[in-house]
């Protein structure tokens, strides 16, 4: 009996059920392709095995979205017409009992007592508070011509993330961005090229934070003058979910 209630149900659904395996079957091979697109054109290693774990993952939903068409294509078009789906029986109305209930005489309405209105108490005015300023939270970094503004310290960032911020030192040569894996990285990998134009409160430039894993990453900005030498970089601990 389960079985047939079952059945009845992927037969009801079963063009909903087709189009969902067909969007995952696509999605699936269009992330495939991608992963091994990007596989193929990185040179750093921990983007290669980001690529390869997106492929993997990419191949196993392929995977389990053809096996689901293929089963259900078996289920409609093997199982299921072979299995006798009952017809559901109208039900049979019931006569119903009238039953006559005696009346009750009612009885006399109760006197009420009106009761004369007072005149009300004024309330007091609760007290008027008084505005408190808020101070602003300190700047991530001591050096001001070196400073990320954006993302902020533990921020949660996704996808495409545009940094913010300033490079802008005396004797300018050039500025970059990089990032590590943990809370104090042992190795650093850049995000984009070298920039040799200075950067006053805007953009530093974007993370493609896609396919990375989720975790803890420092983001680091590092400015050079023309004589090789810099001040401390800055450094953001984020979070990528």
């Amino acid at each position: 009996m389960m079985l047939i209630k079952v059945l009845s149900l992927i037969k009801a659904y079963s063009l909903w059920i087709y189009i969902a395996g067909f969007l995952a079957a696509l999605l699936s091979l269009r992330e495939l392709r991608k992963a091994q697109k990007d596989k193929q054109e990185t040179i750093f290693t921990l983007e290669k095995e980001l690529a390869s774990a997106r492929e993997n993952r990419a191949r196993t939903s392929l995977i389990l979205a053809s096996a689901l068409l293929v089963v259900l294509t078996l289920l409609m078009f093997v199982v299921i017409p072979a299995q006798p789906i009952p017809v559901a029986q109208e039900p049979t109305p019931t006569s119903l009992l009238v039953i006559e209930l005696p009346t009750s005489t009612p009885a006399p309405p109760t006197p009420t007592m009106t009761r004369i209105p007072t005149r009300p108490r004024p309330t007091p005015l609760p007290p008027t508070p008084t505005a408190t300023a808020t101070p602003m939270p300190p700047p991530p970094c001591p050096q001001p011509g070196v400073q990320i503004t954006s993302p902020r310290m533990n921020q949660v960032i996704s996808g495409q993330v545009t940094i913010l911020g300033t490079a802008q030192i005396d004797r300018f040569q050039f500025y970059k961005l990089e990032y590590g894996i943990g809370e104090n990285p042992a190795q650093w990998h850049s995000i984009g090229e070298i920039n040799r134009t200075p950067v006053v409160n805007g953009v530093l430039g974007v993370w493609n934070t896609t396919g990375f894993p989720s975790g803890v990453f420092t983001l680091r900005l590092t400015v050079v003058d023309i004589t090789g030498n810099f001040p401390p970089p800055c450094d953001v601990r984020v979070m990528i979910q």
